[in-house]
């Protein structure tokens, strides 16, 4: 296989088993890799020990960006694959959205290309008789065999593009191996996943890297299952603590920045004390 789909877990072992099931219904063109965010999370890895998934344990709780650094040296430096999907923990994936994302990165110089989401608040407005299936303004799933989210039909073989718009980088997403070369690690900082993904892609920008969406490779998003769905890792005052931090390292807020600070990161050894900074600030 030349394509790898990783993703970091914490708990929820049921929106886990969503996301496997779904890339291995929808495409035979890739294997997969996760990281075990969370301490003693036997129900995580005796899922992924029986469906074949090689994965690593995070033995304290290291963080998002962490994890997904150690899918990188996992993907391009402990292995030679040519692409990686990077995909949430709370995601499901359409029909075509994997391969529809394989074929641009075989077929064009793009080299950060991503799905496009469809999230539980569009599902309850677009198929109101779902309602009943979610709790609260928040959306949290009452009964997962219910499937609402197979209501949704919006996928499509055909491809179509937005260039030089990346509208999610981080739920369901293919970099090639020249991202990594030259912007290398998330940022340790944003701890435990806040405001990573705004910080990832400002460094990708401004690199130069050439990047697309492909509207018609969709996935489902059950939305904010870190703080509303249950265990995951992380409390509502780390995202001001990391609103904070990108202001300080951007110069301003997001769309306001007026600094730029080195956007290459290839040096891992700040990373645990850096999370253990940020646990107690």
């Amino acid at each position: 296989m030349d394509t790898c789909v990783g993703f970091v877990t914490y708990g929820g072992v049921e929106f886990t088993k969503l996301l496997v099931e779904s890339v291995k219904r929808t495409t035979d063109k890739v294997d997969m890799f996760a990281v075990v965010g969370k301490v003693d999370d036997h129900d995580t890895i005796n899922y992924l020990t029986k469906e074949g998934i090689p994965f690593i344990i995070h033995h304290t709780n290291m963080g998002f960006p962490v994890g997904v650094n150690d899918i990188y040296d996992y993907v391009w430096k402990e292995n030679q694959y040519k692409y990686l999907i990077l995909a949430g923990n709370d995601i499901i994936t359409y029909d075509y959205a994997i391969n529809s994302l394989i074929k641009q990165a075989d077929e064009t110089d793009y080299e950060v290309i991503s799905a496009y989401q469809y999230d539980v608040r569009e599902l309850v407005k677009d198929f109101p008789e779902v309602k009943e299936t979610f709790l609260g303004r928040d959306c949290i799933i009452r009964d997962f065999s219910t499937e609402p989210w197979n209501k949704f039909k919006g996928g499509s073989p055909v491809l179509e593009l937005a260039d030089m718009q990346m509208f999610d980088i981080q739920n369901l997403c293919l970099y090639k191996k020249s991202v990594f070369d030259r912007v290398g690690y998330l940022d340790a900082n944003f701890y435990p996943a806040y405001f990573v993904d705004n910080d990832y892609a400002r460094r990708i920008v401004l690199s130069g890297i050439k990047n697309c969406t492909l509207l018609n490779a969709r996935f489902f998003h059950f939305w904010s299952r870190v703080l509303k769905q249950g265990s995951g890792g992380s409390a509502p005052h780390f995202f001001e603590g990391n609103r904070r931090y990108y202001i300080s390292k951007w110069g301003g807020d997001y769309s306001y920045e007026t600094k730029t600070p080195e956007l290459a990161i290839f040096d891992r050894s700040y990373e645990f004390d850096a999370v253990t900074y940020w646990k107690t600030h």
